[in-house]
């Protein structure tokens, strides 16, 4: 018999030095108004360069589609830019950086070597579709080496960072700062089906991440 992961008691832990995984920490209310957010800007750019794409990686395209806020993400060479064939990145909403001062606050409780404190300088808005992961890379292109800030609506994921593993859920936030800020990540094909009702996702896994550039 399967036992359903959302029925465990799933407390704050430190994954390893300067990884917090912080479950349920995102209310469903919180979640819905951050999807809805998502959409309404990734409407405002549709059929721009700036536009939610799946990037063209080496000789391949990736399986999730990336929307940047603040700066772009470009690739081929990877760089962060301000604007793309003239069109301006959008910004990044006043509300991420509140949100990303909570996540913070809670994470050091838990591992102070998570960092101090982050200026939300540009977040990537991922949609995952069911099946879709990403490679495991290191967040590079940004000067800055404060802490980075996730957080994950709909679909559950398994996310990896050096060798650990991570069940993430919807809700759920995560940070990885100090001497995990350059570790090399990925997550895992999104298990379709196993998203909450009430996200206003019908499938797959948004996926926000925010960071400091300079």
């Amino acid at each position: 018999m399967l036992i359903d992961a959302s029925l465990l008691p799933r407390p704050p832990q430190r994954v390893m030095a300067g990884v917090v995984h912080l479950p349920g920490f995102l209310g469903m209310d919180t979640q819905a108004a951050l999807v809805e957010q998502a959409r309404l800007i990734a409407r405002s750019v549709a059929g721009t360069p700036v536009a939610m794409r799946r990037p063209a990686v080496g000789n391949g395209q990736m399986k999730a589609y990336l929307m940047s806020l603040g700066w772009f993400w470009a690739t081929n060479p990877y760089r962060l830019v301000k604007k793309v064939d003239g069109y301006p990145v959008p910004p990044v909403p006043e509300n991420f950086q509140e949100i990303a001062d909570d996540v913070l606050r809670a994470a050091r409780e838990v591992d102070a070597q998570v960092g101090e404190s982050i200026a939300v300088e540009t977040a990537l808005v991922n949609y995952y579709p069911p099946g879709a992961g990403m490679g495991m890379h290191v967040d590079s292109e940004e000067r800055a080496d404060n802490p980075v800030v996730s957080l994950s609506i709909g679909d559950e994921i398994v996310f990896r960072i050096e060798g650990e593993d991570v069940l993430l859920m919807s809700g759920d936030a995560l940070v990885f700062g100090g001497p995990a800020r350059r570790a090399r990540h990925g997550v895992m094909g999104a298990r379709g089906g196993t998203g909450p009702q009430g996200t206003g996702l019908t499938e797959g896994r948004i996926n926000i991440t925010m960071r400091q550039v300079e």
